[in-house]
């Protein structure tokens, strides 16, 4: 596939994201009372935006370190300046359905190194999967500050604990690499084995504990965001139920598979603000300066690396 083919294929789902994400601020505003959530803002302690701001690129830095990690185990060793880059233009990518567009990076990989699609696809599902597990994990633990969070606990770990399993399960791998060498040939069942293969030394023991640590710390951070989105505007919350508030919502969003998981995460974080003691137009109000320092400070990030990896491309190419 062309570059200009491939850019052409995903534009059209990352501009429907952006359009839903303003038809999802716009709704959250009417059903929250618009004038209500404005006056919670204005608020608002500023001096502590610059922190929220900087809270959401750690976690990407933390996630970059999870990515390079996973490209040395793969072998892969693209330039840093391009890594960086390349990772970064996935977050463009966020607002598509189940963040499929992440897969760009898979193409951007393939361009600038030659990297196996088979091998980079399974480094993108090991960081979902790993980032499903922290973000479980940190549900898990903020579903204490809620009645009947036992029952939260015990679905969210046997979900997470079914997940891997499905992963490492050998019978249903070569149940899929038959299938793909019925329907499309040997050529197509050779790369699910290469895939499985790789997704699952990536989810060895060692390997997914490190990813999962480096998971539970960087969304951790969204977790304060919230803690401090609402004590900005005078809020009264707990940290562990700020942590739920992102976890929980994160699943609901993956879930959904809506972009970016758009409307489902901005509900699920204003119903959980509500239920921890919060007025609606104040948790309204705390769910849209999260979600556009986690999600759309991202996409924004996301962009400019696409434009510029895009830039570094075009020259490597010029050159070849």
């Amino acid at each position: 596939m062309s570059r200009d083919s491939f850019l052409t294929r995903y534009r059209r789902p990352f501009l429907t994201g952006l359009v839903f994400g303003l038809v999802v601020v716009a709704g959250v505003l009417v059903l929250s009372d618009a004038p209500a959530v404005g006056a919670a803002m204005a608020g608002f302690y500023w001096p502590l935006l610059p922190i929220i701001l900087l809270l959401a690129p750690l976690n990407y830095i933390l996630r970059y370190v999870k990515w390079s990690y996973y490209l040395r185990l793969a072998d892969l060793h693209p330039k840093p300046s391009m890594s960086r880059l390349i990772f970064a233009s996935g977050l463009s990518m966020t607002v598509t359905p189940g963040k499929v567009g992440e897969l760009l990076k898979c193409y951007l990989m393939k361009e600038h190194m030659g990297a196996p699609v088979s091998v980079t696809s399974s480094i993108v599902l090991a960081e979902r999967v790993s980032d499903s597990i922290s973000v479980g994990i940190l549900a898990v633990i903020g579903a204490a500050a809620f009645a009947h969070g036992l029952y939260l606990m015990a679905f969210i770990a046997l979900g997470l604990i079914g997940l891997v399993g499905a992963l490492h399960n050998r019978l249903l791998a070569s149940f899929l690499q038959r299938t793909a060498t019925r329907l499309r040939g040997p050529a197509l069942g050779a790369s699910v084995e290469s895939f499985y293969v790789n997704t699952r030394k990536f989810l060895q023991p060692g390997p997914l504990f490190l990813a999962v640590a480096l998971g539970v710390v960087s969304w951790g951070l969204e977790g304060l965001i919230v803690y401090l989105a609402v004590v900005g505007m005078g809020g009264d919350i707990s940290v562990l139920a700020s942590i739920f508030a992102v976890a929980f919502s994160s699943l609901v969003g993956a879930v959904s598979t809506l972009p970016g998981g758009l409307g489902a995460a901005e509900g699920s974080i204003i119903g959980l603000l509500i239920l921890a003691g919060l007025s609606g137009e104040m948790a309204a109000a705390a769910a849209l300066i999260t979600r556009f320092s986690t999600l759309w400070l991202g996409v924004l990030i996301g962009a400019a690396a696409l434009y510029l990896a895009e830039r570094r491309l075009r020259k490597e190419s010029n050159r070849q």
